[in-house]
């Protein structure tokens, strides 16, 4: 038979059982297009998921001072812990596996401008935390080492902190009052949104200012050292996050002669530990199963069909071989003909499944909300499922159907 002959055929076959084929393309096309859409998806989640966690930072770890554990001293000497910029520089110097160390101080201060007033989440940075966060500027620059040195009263704006202090107003250049201190703004940073991994608030409601600069006017009231509450650095690969808290404890603790093991008094903290928590592996794998399932079914729906198919042909099969039809010519008609009709559901759900990722892909939702993404891999791999598919469903009716007697069938007719 030609190829026409055989797709003629087919489609005599779906029309012959109307709600019997619909279902079973059904079945087809919502498979492959699930495997596609939800692959897709799950994909989505991770790179959602990721995007919400490093947006305060890829790769990045705090170190915070806390108390000595109970296990390593008599409680009646359980001392707090704090660190100074010495402490920075030295881990910042010795530490092989991090590629950037900055240090940061924390105060919740008042802020003005104009009319207008709000507490403010205001940190002291260095240079090298506006790299670690890796937060765009809207405008202007970032905070400077010669901003530091020179504790300088400049500030850097958060996106939500520039629009309720400043309004309409934004500028650079313009004069707020922090603490009712004077500070120039020089530079405006991109908005952030929502924050998976935080500490305390959001970045866009953060104001940056010289690290210096905020402990030289608000500080410690235990010592003249410029305290800071946190060290921040950034690792160039997550694989090798342990491997880095270990060293940083290890030469942190020298500095504050304390265990290296004593976790309570150094504490370190990374958005990947809450990352390599997550079962994203398990769940793409069970999507991917999930998705292959409702294709395996269709697949079954078409075996059925075919199979029912080759009963109400048995007169045409028998004829066929009696008048000189080799049984392998009756092979390779069925045969061919699931394949047509796997084809073209197969054809219609993936046109489906990319429809959809890629309709998806085009709305603004919320920073919390997944998005399909397309994979193209994904995309082949369910083609190749869908062959599959095709020739396990194509392979017992075609060879029920070599079987018929046409004897006994003609008999019968």
């Amino acid at each position: 038979m030609t190829t026409v002959e055989i797709l003629s055929q087919a489609a005599r076959t779906l029309r012959a059982q109307r709600m019997r084929s619909l279902l079973t393309l059904f079945g087809l096309v919502w498979g492959t297009a699930s495997v596609i859409f939800l692959m897709g998806w799950g994909e989505g989640v991770r790179v959602m998921l990721e995007r919400g966690f490093f947006k305060t930072g890829r790769n990045v770890g705090q170190i915070w001072a806390g108390r000595i554990g109970e296990e390593f001293t008599p409680a009646s000497d359980r001392r707090y812990l704090w660190f100074r910029m010495e402490d920075v520089e030295t881990l910042r110097r010795r530490a092989r596996i991090p590629d950037l160390v900055g240090a940061q101080a924390m105060e919740i201060l008042p802020g003005s401008f104009g009319q207008r007033s709000m507490n403010v989440d205001v940190r002291g940075i260095e240079p090298e935390v506006m790299a670690i966060r890796g937060v765009p500027l809207a405008a202007g620059r970032g905070i400077s080492r010669a901003d530091v040195e020179h504790r300088r009263h400049v500030v850097v704006l958060g996106d939500t902190v520039r629009r309720r202090l400043l309004g309409s107003r934004a500028e650079l250049g313009a004069r707020v009052r922090i603490g009712g201190k004077p500070f120039k703004v020089v530079g405006l940073l991109e908005h952030v949104g929502t924050q998976l991994a935080r500490d305390r608030l959001e970045i866009d409601e953060q104001v940056w200012m010289p690290v210096t600069t905020l402990r030289s006017n608000w500080p410690a009231w235990w010592t003249s050292d410029v305290v800071v509450n946190t060290i921040l650095y950034r690792i160039p690969d997550r694989r090798l996050l342990e491997d880095s808290k270990r060293e940083a404890r290890g030469i942190l603790a020298r500095r504050l002669r304390v265990s290296p093991s004593d976790e309570e008094a150094i504490g370190i903290f990374s958005s990947l530990e809450m990352m390599n928590r997550m079962p994203m592996d398990q769940t793409k794998g069970f999507l991917f199963i999930l998705a292959v399932t409702t294709l395996v079914i269709g697949g079954v729906g078409t075996l059925n069909m075919m199979l029912d198919a080759v009963h109400e042909r048995r007169g045409e099969i028998g004829l066929r071989l009696a008048v000189g039809a080799r049984r392998r010519d009756v092979v390779t008609q069925f045969f061919l003909e699931t394949l047509a009709i796997t084809g073209f559901g197969g054809a219609v759900g993936v046109g489906l499944g990319i429809a959809s990722c890629r309709l998806l892909g085009q709305f603004e939702v919320p920073d919390l909300v997944p998005v399909p993404i397309l994979q193209w891999p994904v995309v082949v791999t369910a083609v190749f499922i869908l062959v599959g598919v095709g020739l396990v469903a194509g392979i017992v009716p075609a060879v029920r159907a070599a079987r018929v007697d046409p004897a006994l069938t003609l008999r019968a007719e």
